[in-house]
């Protein structure tokens, strides 16, 4: 039962107080604050909140520099820095508060009306009290910067450090109680900015780990959304405005003396500065001098249009985002910053990353088992035995890699190659990790790095380049790439809309997989006696039939409605518009809109049986897993045209009658076709996804066959789509 609290007269009095300074701060009423206060000076420094916090507390973290100006100038000089000491419910001082507020100004007010004020006598005691204030810590054991840094206050970061430098150590600030450092903080937040101005501060922040054992670039490398390969698709559109603007439109536009924010060839070199040669007489040297003056004069000029070409453009972009207030234009501003800010924040982390270095021998060697006898009992006891292993992290490396962030894994294979070497405790190689969590464009990066062209292919077995020897390892669990690609332990339904492309797209990466290992790695058998394609079929029983059930529904669904569209242009063929004359000739035959008709009709009728006679074949299949490779997808697209245009053609057929059966003017034509193209429109735009999905399976299958069977680079073709 909840403690009943009864409130006396004082108590009520004191409420009804606290309930008007509550009123009159949230409407910005400086000076009625102030009145109500020097009526009871007392009360300046009792609780009005329930988390006991202040109207110094409140006040701070609104920002409100007006109001607390007026407040600190009630406060009596004796008890000024006893009010930087008072604490809310949470252990949070009013300096604490003020560093969660994006007004630093704020800060500089209350540190310099409060924190110098006149302190002790003694120089010594100043400033270790002046030390102790700064560094005071609430119940989190977090000071004013820690919290500064973890709401992502880069200026009163800034500003707090340069004054407890001071006063005292930085190094004090940089952890709190559960060992979180400030970085680590800063960079949760995704508060890149000012994580790398710690780190310029302080390099050594970089190898600080939590309780978890993580430093701030396992983190960062875990974080899909703050790099621009693993943020979601957002469109064609979004993309190009993503690719126009600048990235230092997050800041203020560049003047003329700030050429180091322009690319390198619009900086303006000083000719004038270049050294003479010294083999030159002085007669060569004025002339040379002059002539770089005459070409400094001619480049200023070409430099100062450019430079205002980039004023204009800045200009421009600036006011779309902030001045006129375009969001979108907004919030690609801001996600392209993030990402420049987190691929330079990464740069730094991995220059003292050496996670990759740790050997682990493996269990297993390369050479392929045929077989496996009396090992099921070790797969069971190495099961159980899996729960005891330590809970160190995984390397950074391979988190980047499964997350499918090419920014952190490039950083660190430019800065440390051998890295690409590294195998964890699992056993697992980076071919592993990327194959096992479908990170395709990790794959295309490592090829393209290597330049492991023919591994993709399967033509090239010299062994050429590092990923040729990669290919080939087998991890603890007797697992090659092969049998990574066929486990579904982290699938996601990938990024098709439909089961059965959701499945290609599966079978399709499996290929891809088994294309880049020896022919004979494909008869590996794990330590659970499977094979790879035996493995992929078990994993994808139960995606196989969901996929089976989905071609069924939909083919049949699809042949109800090409019959009936069929059934309709039958019956108009046989009674067409405005009747037969005696003879047997149709009476409004010599009208030109009668051909169309005619044409119209014909094709409506030939395209829906057509579409009927297709998914009845793709319903006699046997739809197994080898079907939906190519051939399943690519009649349901062949389907789904022959549909589609079956349905156009039977809207015009009925705009055509109609036209031929009443005489409209003009414009009652025009909206006669409108209402008939409607129903077209319509369809269009809610099927289009699923259609062009389809035929870019299609297309591609084609491509595949011609390029199967065919000379040529067919796959230069392919429509990517992804």
């Amino acid at each position: 039962m909840a403690k009943e609290i009864i409130a006396s007269g004082p108590e009520i009095n004191d409420f009804n107080e606290m309930r008007e300074v509550y009123e009159i701060f949230f409407i910005d009423d400086a000076q009625g604050l102030k009145g109500i206060y020097q009526k009871n000076p007392e009360a300046l420094f009792k609780p009005i909140t329930a988390g006991r916090d202040t109207i110094f507390h409140i006040a701070a973290y609104k920002g409100r520099v007006e109001v607390l100006q007026a407040l600190v100038e009630m406060v009596p000089p004796s008890k000024k820095r006893e009010l930087l000491k008072m604490k809310n419910i949470h252990g949070n001082t009013i300096l604490h508060e003020v560093a969660a507020s994006s007004n630093t100004k704020a800060a500089e007010m209350l540190i310099g009306e409060l924190l110098y004020s006149e302190g002790p006598m003694n120089r010594e005691n100043d400033i270790r009290e002046k030390e102790e204030i700064l560094a005071d810590r609430n119940k989190l054991g977090e000071t004013p910067l820690f919290r500064a840094a973890g709401w992502g206050r880069k200026e009163t970061v800034v500003y707090l450090a340069g004054e407890i430098e001071r006063v005292g150590n930085l190094c004090n600030h940089y952890k709190r109680n559960d060992q979180l450092s400030i970085l680590h903080i800063a960079v949760i937040g995704q508060h890149f900015d000012s994580a790398i101005w710690f780190l310029n501060k302080d390099q050594t922040l970089a190898t600080y780990k939590d309780n978890d054992g993580k430093t701030c670039l396992h983190l960062l490398a875990s974080m899909a959304t703050a790099f621009r390969s693993t943020s979601p698709p957002t469109g064609l559109f979004r993309d190009c405005i993503y690719n126009c603007i600048y990235d230092c439109l997050a800041g203020d536009l560049p003047d003329k003396d700030e050429t180091k924010q322009l690319p390198s060839n619009l900086q303006n070199k000083d000719l004038e500065q270049g050294k003479p040669n010294k083999g030159l007489d002085q007669s060569e040297r004025s002339k040379e001098q002059d002539e770089a003056k005459d070409d400094s004069k001619d480049m200023g000029c070409t430099i100062n249009w450019q430079f205002q070409g980039f004023r204009l453009y800045f200009s421009i972009c600036r006011c779309l985002a902030k001045g006129l207030g375009f969001k979108m234009i907004n919030r690609i501003w801001k996600q392209k910053k993030m990402h420049e800010s987190a691929v330079k924040l990464a740069n730094i982390l991995v220059r003292t990353d050496a996670s990759w270095f740790e050997p682990h021998e493996l269990e297993d060697s390369d050479t392929i088992c045929l077989e496996r006898k009396g090992e099921e009992e070790k797969v069971k006891n190495s099961a159980t035995s899996g729960t005891e292993e330590s809970l160190e992290p995984e390397t950074p490396l391979f988190i980047a890699v499964s997350t499918g962030i090419v920014e952190i894994v490039k950083a660190i294979l430019d800065r440390y190659p051998q890295a690409v070497e590294h195998i964890n405790k699992k056993g697992h190689n980076i071919l592993h990790v990327t194959f096992l969590h479908r990170k395709t464009k990790v794959f295309d990066f490592l090829v393209r790095k290597y330049k492991a062209k023919m591994l993709v292919k399967g033509i090239d077995s010299d062994g050429s380049t590092i990923l040729h020897k990669l290919v080939r390892g087998i991890d603890n669990d007797g697992s090659t790439i092969l049998h990574h690609a066929a486990n579904t332990e982290y699938y996601d339904r990938g990024t098709k809309p439909t089961p059965p492309l959701q499945l290609q797209e599966e079978l399709k990466w499996f290929e891809r997989v088994k294309k880049s290992l020896p022919s004979h790695f494909t008869l590996h058998r794990n330590k659970e006696d499977k094979t790879a394609d035996q493995l992929f079929e078990d994993k994808h029983k139960e995606q196989l039939k969901t996929a089976q059930d989905w071609v069924k529904t939909t083919c049949e669904s699809c042949s109800t409605v090409a019959v009936l569209v069929a059934g309709v242009v039958f019956a108009a063929a046989y009674q067409p518009p405005g009747s037969f004359h005696k003879n047997g000739r149709p009476v409004l035959q010599d009208k030109p809109l009668y051909s169309f008709f005619t044409v119209m009709d014909v094709a409506g009728l030939a395209s829906s049986l057509t579409s009927v006679v297709i998914f009845l074949s793709v319903l006699t299949y046997s739809l197994e897993f080898k079907d939906f490779l190519s051939r399943i997808p690519r009649r349901i697209s062949i389907g789904f045209t022959f549909l589609f245009f079956s349905v156009g053609s039977t809207m015009l057929t009925f705009t055509a009658t109609i036209l031929l059966l009443v005489q409209m003017k003009f414009k009652t034509q025009s909206l006669t076709y409108a209402a008939a193209l409607l129903p077209i429109c319509v369809f269009a735009v809610f099927q289009f996804p699923l259609y062009y999905s389809y035929f870019v399976a299609a297309v591609n299958s084609i491509l595949e066959l011609l390029g199967r069977n065919l000379p040529g680079n067919w796959e230069a073709l392919e429509i990517k789509d992804d």
